[in-house]
C-alpha cells in the first residue's frame, strides 16, 4: 500500500540516501525537507515533493505538515532526521553554537514529532522514525554537547513510544554508530571548535584524527539506509535499530563497565588512532 512519507534533513546523508531509495521502489509519495531548499531540487527531478524548511523555525514545521497533509493527504510515516553535530570542550564550545545545537537536534525534532501526532491519532495509526545515534548511550570528549541531545531523543523516544503504542501509532529509533556519509564531513569541516585553552588541545586532536580515520574506515550508508526504510514502510518493526557493529559495541560498554574504567577505555581507543 501505497503511503505519504515525511522525510525531514532530506538535503545529504541519511535523509538523502533514503528518499532517493524510497523515489526508485515507485511507490511511495515521498514529502522532503531542508534547510538549504536548492540541494532539494535533484530529489524534485525524480518525483520528490519539497517543503523547504528551517527546523529551528518551530513555527514554521506546523505549516509544513499542514501542506504535506494538504497536497497528499495524512502522512503515515516520518522520518525525523535534521542534525547535525558540534565538537569542542565543554567550556569552550560558545553558548551560541550549543543553543543551535539542541534547537535542532532536540527541539525541531519535538516540534516535528507534535506536528503529526493529531493527525496519527485521529487516523489511529502512524510511524515516527527517530534518527538517533550511538551518542544516546556514550559520550567523550568533545563531543558532550552533541551526545547530550542525542541521550534527550532517547528519552523522548521511549516515553512517546509509551504514550502512543496503544493509539495504533510506533516510534522507532535508529541508532547508527559511525557510517560514511556527508555528515561527518560537515561535522568537521563546519562545526570543530578548535581549543584556545592549549589544556585541551591534545584530546580535540586525538578526536579529530579518530574521528577522519573512523570516517575512512566507516561502512557505507546502505544498510543503515535500509533499515531506515524498514522502519518507515514495514508492518512489523522492532522499537529500536542498531545498524553498525559500532553502535551495538558502545551501548553494551556503557552498561557493563564502571564509569572510570569506561572513561579510560574510550580516551585509549581515541588516543591509539592519534
Amino acid at each position: 500500500m501505497a503511503k505519504v512519507i515525511w522525510i525531514t534533513g532530506a538535503s545529504s546523508g541519511f535523509g538523502m540516501a533514503v528518499a532517493l531509495q524510497l523515489l526508485k521502489q515507485r511507490k511511495h509519495v515521498v514529502c522532503v525537507s531542508a534547510r538549504r531548499a536548492h540541494l532539494l531540487e535533484m530529489l524534485v527531478r525524480k518525483g520528490a515533493h519539497a517543503y523547504p524548511l528551517d527546523i529551528t523555525e518551530t513555527a514554521d514545521i506546523g505549516k509544513v505538515q499542514e501542506a504535506i497533509e494538504a497536497d497528499h493527504g495524512p502522512i503515515d510515516a516520518v522520518l525525523v532526521n535534521a542534525g547535525f553535530g558540534v565538537y569542542g570542550p565543554i567550556e569552550e564550545v560558545p553558548e551560541e553554537a550549543v543553543r543551535r545545537q539542541f534547537e535542532v537536534n532536540v527541539f525541531g525534532a519535538v516540534e516535528t514529532v507534535r506536528s503529526v501526532l493529531p493527525s496519527m491519532r485521529r487516523e489511529k495509526r502512524g510511524r515516527i522514525v527517530l534518527t538517533s545515534s550511538s551518542a544516546a548511550h556514550v559520550s567523550s570528549a568533545g563531543m558532550g554537547y552533541y551526545a547530550a541531545t542525542k541521550h534527550s531523543i532517547k528519552a523522548i523516544g521511549t516515553a512517546l513510544r509509551q504514550e502512543v503504542g496503544e493509539l495504533g501509532i510506533d516510534v522507532v529509533m535508529v541508532e547508527p554508530g559511525v557510517v560514511k556519509t556527508a555528515f561527518g564531513q560537515v561535522a568537521l569541516e563546519e562545526n570543530y571548535m578548535a581549543p584556545k585553552v592549549p589544556d585541551y588541545q591534545n584530546q580535540m586532536d586525538d578526536l579529530k584524527t579518530f574521528m577522519l580515520r573512523a570516517f575512512e574506515r566507516a561502512p557505507e550508508v546502505d544498510h543503515t539506509r535500509d533499515i531506515m526504510i524498514k522502519a518507515l514502510i514495514e508492518e512489523h518493526v522492532k522499537p529500536v535499530y542498531r545498524t553498525t557493529r559500532g553502535s551495538l559495541a558502545l551501548g553494551f560498554m556503557s552498561r557493563l563497565f564502571p564509569a572510570r574504567m569506561y572513561d579510560a577505555i574510550v580516551k585509549q581507543a581515541i588516543g591509539r588512532l592519534h
